[in-house]
């Protein structure tokens, strides 16, 4: 497995699903989005780098306890080979994979859409403020659980 550069996590995170997450901050982001909720996540130079199958197995350890994996940073798609083994992996165990991206859905890889469940996309857009979800009002929600109910 990859390794990813990573900021740190949030072992219960009850604020960015609508259940009790497991939380990636992923480290690093080009985009310097004015108003930034992380901008100490910027650099690629912080954090650490972590193998991620410590990773998994650190969500298997309590995955009794989660409804999610949200992939937050920093910005997630900027690290894709990594991203992509943990989605895949979040999948496989059956949490659903919530992603916070500020890229535009349109040009996200569709291999990626597809191992998430929910992506909020688009850039953080502090003259677009909402007080509320999603941050800001440019921002898209694609919820995929949707498409899967029968």
């Amino acid at each position: 497995m990859p390794k990813v550069r990573i900021a740190g996590f949030n072992d219960f995170n009850t604020s960015d699903t609508d259940g009790i997450a497991f939380s990636i901050f992923f480290q690093g982001c080009h985009r310097r989005c004015p108003g930034c909720h992380n901008p100490e996540l910027q650099s690629f130079d912080g954090g650490e780098e972590v193998d991620t199958d410590e990773i998994i197995q650190r969500i298997q350890a309590n995955q009794r306890f989660y409804d999610a994996v949200v992939f937050v940073g920093g910005e997630p798609l900027e690290q894709p080979v990594a991203l992509k083994a943990l989605l895949a992996a979040v999948r496989s165990i059956g949490l659903s994979a919530w992603l916070y991206t500020g890229y535009y859905i349109l040009t996200i890889s569709d291999d990626i859409i597809d191992l998430c469940d929910v992506i909020i996309a688009g850039e953080y857009r502090q003259d677009l403020y909402t007080g509320g979800f999603p941050a800001s009002s440019n921002q898209i929600v694609l919820d995929r659980r949707k498409e899967k109910v029968a």
